[in-house]
């Protein structure tokens, strides 16, 4: 048993020092200038992953066979990368297609902003300006990305009015009428948001998902385990209404670092707890409010629909409370089912991977601290 905890430690710190593969964010400016109009268009990614070749179709950029060119990037200077970013450039505003009446727009570059090398567990974002103009005459425009660079969200904004939010999943395109905003159905909304939330949790949300499985291995009687998802849900819920609302403002700084070790508390506490205690769903909810500031800064990041601004909000929470149910699912039909009534599960399930879950939760912390 030993050895094979040691298996699994290996493995999910493998995990543990990987990038999620989080979507493109695009926001497209429009300006009318008389007969003409001009473009503005910012695009915040994982530059490491792109000129690394990181594929999309995986979950983090460990299962990548470019993983070992992505890590070796990670560590490169602003200066150095600029350089890489260089060899690569033309290759990728060609796969950047902004088109008005069937040809691509030309446009030009601006700007680009590489972060610092910062939080080592979180990837880091550059953001390349593009520039441009053409004619005010109604037509169609399109905005799409080569299916490589994976998913993106597009928010367009005309004349410091909002068109729309739309979440364009690898491949997809985006089709619109400048003049007039864009009248997305409520179901439309409904869907891109939840798969947003959702993906948040699983496959991408690695942290949240540790801390759900700390909350599953306590005990496996049912009551314990809804009562606490109940504290973590009502928790989470009220701090994403209130992180996006800009009613609480908490950096990230703050935040992440009280994120993992929300984690570890909960895993080394399996290991000294046999049942629920009183205080264990009021440790849960106060973490769960940390958690759902993070949520909140992920949709702070893509933008949330202005003429859906409620529907937007609750349908994310829906999926990341669809996103923990498949995880609890996944524990149940895994471990719970098979192994949950042994005489043996504590001591063999619950307390080595409570304690594998508690130094990846450690691990994180001291990264994410030490900036």
């Amino acid at each position: 048993m030993l050895i094979r905890s040691l298996i699994i430690f290996l493995s999910l710190c493998q995990f543990a020092f990987a990038h999620e593969l989080k979507p493109a964010i695009a926001n497209l400016d429009l300006t009318t200038n008389k007969s003409e109009i001009n473009f503005v268009l910012k695009i915040q990614l994982n530059l490491e992953a792109v000129i690394a070749g990181i594929e999309p179709t995986h979950e983090n950029t460990n299962e990548s066979k470019n993983s070992t060119r992505y890590e070796e990037l990670r560590r490169y200077s602003v200066e150095s990368l600029v350089v890489e970013y260089e060899k690569i450039k033309h290759s990728l505003f060609e796969k950047i297609y902004l088109g008005h009446q069937g040809q691509k727009i030309q446009y030009q570059e601006n700007l680009i902003t590489i972060n610092p090398i910062g939080d080592v567990s979180l990837a880091r974002e550059t953001e390349i300006v593009l520039k441009g103009s053409f004619l005010n005459n109604n037509s169609k425009l399109k905005f799409n990305w080569d299916s490589s660079y994976g998913s993106i969200v597009l928010r367009a904004n005309k004349d410091n009015k909002e068109l729309f939010t739309k979440y364009l999943k690898t491949g997809d395109a985006a089709i619109f009428l400048v003049p007039e905003p864009v009248k997305q159905s409520f179901m439309s909304v409904v869907k891109d948001y939840v798969i947003i939330g959702f993906q948040h949790i699983v496959p991408k949300g690695l942290d949240h998902i540790l801390f759900v499985v700390g909350l599953f291995l306590l005990s496996t009687k049912f009551r314990p385990l809804i009562w606490q998802i109940s504290a973590f849900t009502l928790a989470h819920t009220l701090t994403i209404f209130l992180g996006v609302l800009h009613i609480i403002k908490i950096p990230p700084a703050i935040v992440e670092p009280i994120i993992a070790i929300s984690i570890a508390y909960i895993a080394i506490e399996n290991i000294f707890l046999k049942d629920l205690t009183r205080w264990r769903p009021i440790v849960v909810f106060v973490f769960g409010l940390l958690h759902g500031l993070g949520f909140a800064g992920i949709l702070n990041e893509i933008g949330v629909s202005e003429a859906y601004f409620i529907t937007s909000l609750i349908s994310f929470n829906l999926g990341v409370e669809f996103g923990q149910l498949a995880v609890i699912s996944a524990c149940f039909l895994l471990i719970g089912l098979w192994f949950g009534k042994k005489n043996w599960y504590r001591m063999y399930l619950t307390i080595p991977l409570s304690a594998i879950i508690a130094i990846i939760g450690l691990v994180w912390f001291v990264q994410r601290i030490s900036l």
